[in-house]
């Protein structure tokens, strides 16, 4: 069991160290190099992740049926040659071409992000399960910093179709890897057993009735009202901390006037914060409610993003205040990515883990692209740099409102860390 959630958390440190080699400067790439309005980026990114959307929901109700294993293996080697295809488009700086690659890699990455999260599940339970999502999450973060930092210098050296090319090249290492090595997961090998039917059994191989449909399945997250506002608070968090993957590179460099190396040591910092960080904050917070370490998380990245636009408004040393944002935001990530990784698993019936991460992940997604779209007008409208921040975090007030109210409503053993 051991060696397979270090083996996943090995290849998610390497897809990551791909990705970041130039996900976070592919704004600035829009930007500066085909030079597209902040609202067009805004409005192009939700598009594209718009189309992917869905993808999740249907990847989750997928891994239910078809296993973990094969879904994760599936999601990587087509995210691989989804990204070579994006490093053609970015080497003709083709931006119909950059689309398209980008869409077809986003759905395959959506579809296949809930495969992970399941997987874990079907091997642990309680706090050891929250333990392992830390491991998951500290794999993906270790190869992310080390990608921003290696990013902001092939960038500037090899150009952005060089570094995609690269991130191609380490996806599907990944998928290599895996797929030589991973097991299936106890459902994965009752599931290969019977086919067409769902396992059932004890501990993490209980998954329910066998056979139930998707329309069922389907209903159970409709009818789960705690559940459904829990969704809502995390759609309303995360048009404000989703603010972090687009909008702040754009301020940071076009606003702050922070360079491509400052700001990808600023986001490489993020990552070894939680590389470091995230384990003792998880050994912390083990009992404490997945509600209450959501609303904490969401208070320090409002203190981050408005002192981002303080530092702007009054000319505070910008690069020093950068980074302090960074930590402090991290420390933020780290609290609330506790419940987002935890919780759906917690809240799920028997035999709907996949579906449960699918569509507590679609309601993330909605959020993020959401900001995504919002960041984007406010930095093209509003003239003030404090004025964008403070309309950027307003979203956070109802959403720590509502994870106060449905903590009441979760079942305890649920809602604990």
């Amino acid at each position: 069991m051991e060696r397979n959630i270090r083996l996943l958390a090995g290849s998610t440190a390497i897809r990551s160290l791909g990705v970041a080699l130039y996900a976070p400067f592919l704004a600035l790439f829009l930007r500066n190099v085909l030079g597209l309005a902040y609202d067009e980026i805004g409005l192009l990114l939700f598009l594209t992740g718009l189309i992917a959307l869905p993808a999740g929901l249907a990847g989750g109700l997928l891994t239910d049926r078809v296993g973990r294993r094969r879904l994760i293996l599936w999601g990587l080697a087509g995210e691989a040659v989804a990204t070579l295809g994006l490093a053609y488009a970015f080497a003709q700086r083709s931006l119909p071409e950059a689309i398209a690659a980008a869409t077809v890699g986003g759905i395959i990455a959506t579809a296949a992000g809930p495969a992970g999260a399941a997987y874990l599940a079907d091997l642990v339970t309680g706090a050891e399960r929250t333990r392992g999502y830390t491991a998951f999450r500290i794999g993906f973060n270790a190869g992310y910093s080390a990608g921003v930092t290696m990013g902001g210098l092939l960038v500037s050296s090899v150009g952005f179709a060089g570094s995609v090319g690269l991130a191609a090249l380490l996806i599907g290492g990944a998928a290599v890897l895996l797929g030589l090595l991973l097991d299936p997961t106890p459902y994965d090998r009752a599931l290969e057993g019977s086919p067409g039917r769902r396992p059932t059994g004890p501990g993490p191989l209980a998954s329910g009735p066998p056979g139930r449909s998707t329309t069922e399945s389907l209903r159970l997250l409709v009818r789960d009202r705690a559940g459904l506002e829990v969704m809502v608070a995390i759609v309303l968090a995360s048009l404000t901390l989703g603010q972090w993957s687009v909008t702040l590179p754009l301020y940071a460099h076009n606003v702050l006037g922070v360079s491509y190396t400052v700001l990808g040591l600023g986001l490489a910092l993020n990552g070894l914060l939680v590389v470091f960080g995230q384990a003792p904050m998880t050994g912390r917070a083990v009992g404490q409610r997945h509600t209450t370490l959501a609303v904490g998380g969401i208070l320090l990245y409002v203190v981050a993003f408005l002192g981002l636009g303080v530092a702007a408004r009054f000319s505070w040393y910008p690069e020093e205040v950068f980074f302090v944002a960074i930590a402090v935001l991290t420390l933020g990530e780290n609290l609330e990515a506790i419940p987002q990784m935890t919780l759906p698993s917690n809240l799920a019936p028997p035999g709907e883990v996949g579906a449960y991460n699918g569509a507590f992940g679609v309601a993330g997604g909605i959020g993020y692209l959401s900001a995504i779209l919002l960041g984007g007008f406010v930095l093209q409208l509003a003239p003030d740099p404090l004025v964008v921040w403070v309309l950027l975090v307003l979203p956070a007030v109802p959403a720590a409102i509502l994870f106060r109210h449905v903590a009441s409503r979760l079942p305890d053993a649920a809602n604990r860390a």
